[in-house]
């Protein structure tokens, strides 16, 4: 009653008085009344309270709208502070134990692309040799003009990147990126010292059948990614033209997969893009290739535009053992 009293009005409080005292009492009966006078007594009794009943009842009616309000919102503030008294350990407890599933995966998202209508030079290259180039006498470019061609770069103030920078080009001045593909033994012997002489960045696209047949070891892959200055990515296992093999779906994944699994293993960094061997790929190879990689490039000659072309078609400017200093700088863009 303590409580009634503090959260209502007067009035109301006489009704719920009332009411209580109506639902409390009871006729007394004497037994030693007659039984016509009993009966009596009864009918007198519970037509007084009829009378009372509806007394009340109209006492109710004349509650105004606004006292009923208050009711209905002190009716609430009690429910709140009820509430409030769970302990909230005991709610997470429970909610806890409802859970029987892992929750969901974030859906894995894109970023955003790193720059609009920024042309980008990607430099490709293979492997090194001052005087004895081998059968594909082209593909050596000799230590000496590699040399200069990154003493230029340094000295004009271009930024050597890797991949891993890509979404941060707009952030960069004037980047430029230097890749070599397949994973010859001269990119240890004859290019990794003119990246240590000068800190320069550069990408291995990496054949892993090629390793062996190059005599390109694990411990020389290791200690060039180790260093900072080499990032790793895939060229494939055996490097096959992509499009002969892109109808068969397991064929592929073991080109693509394992070959990104294999490097990330060796090197313990992820691998993110894709080198097509021979530059060949169509739009299977695109489809499986975005399930493991965020790059692909290609042999399509020209500076990458950011704004014009696809992610997974990066263009590149080809190197070759007859290629001058100043074909050079034209192709970097002077």
């Amino acid at each position: 009653m303590i409580f009634i009293k503090e959260r209502f009005p007067a009035r109301v409080n006489f009704i719920f008085l009332v009411i209580f005292l109506l639902a409390s009492c009871s006729v007394q009966v004497d037994e030693e009344q007659p039984a016509a006078t009993l009966g009596e007594n009864i009918t007198t009794v519970y037509e007084t309270t009829a009378t009372e009943i509806i007394t009340t009842a109209e006492l109710i009616v004349d509650v105004t709208e606004a006292e009923t309000q208050e009711i209905i919102t002190s009716t609430e503030e009690i429910t709140t502070e009820v509430a409030t008294t769970v302990p909230v350990t005991t709610t997470l407890e429970i909610t806890t134990a409802a859970v029987t599933e892992p929750p969901e995966t974030e859906p894995v998202t894109e970023p955003p692309p790193a720059a609009v209508s920024k042309n980008i030079p990607v430099f490709m290259y293979h492997t090194s040799s001052e005087n004895n180039p081998g059968g594909l006498a082209e593909l050596y470019v000799k230590p000496s003009e590699f040399e200069k061609q990154i003493k230029y770069i340094i000295d004009n103030g271009y930024t050597l990147c890797t991949l891993d920078d890509w979404y941060n080009l707009n952030n960069i001045d004037k980047p430029v990126f230097i890749t070599f593909d397949d994973g010859y033994k001269e990119n240890y012997t004859e290019i990794f010292p003119v990246l240590q002489k000068y800190n320069a960045k550069i990408t291995i696209f990496l054949t892993i059948d090629n390793m062996a047949a190059e005599n390109f070891t694990a411990e020389m892959i290791r200690e060039m990614s180790d260093s900072g200055l080499v990032k790793f990515e895939s060229h494939t296992i055996s490097h096959p033209d992509l499009p002969s093999v892109s109808s068969n779906d397991e064929r592929l994944i073991r080109e693509l997969g394992d070959s990104k699994k294999q490097i990330e293993e060796l090197t313990g960094k992820p691998v993110i893009a894709l080198a097509y061997p021979g530059g060949g790929y169509n739009a299977k190879v695109i489809e499986r290739a975005r399930v493991y990689y965020k790059f692909g490039l290609t042999v399509i000659h020209g500076r990458h535009n950011t704004g014009a072309h696809s992610d997974f078609e990066i263009r590149r400017l080809r190197m070759n053992r007859s290629t001058s200093i100043n074909a050079f700088i034209n192709m970097l863009g002077g």
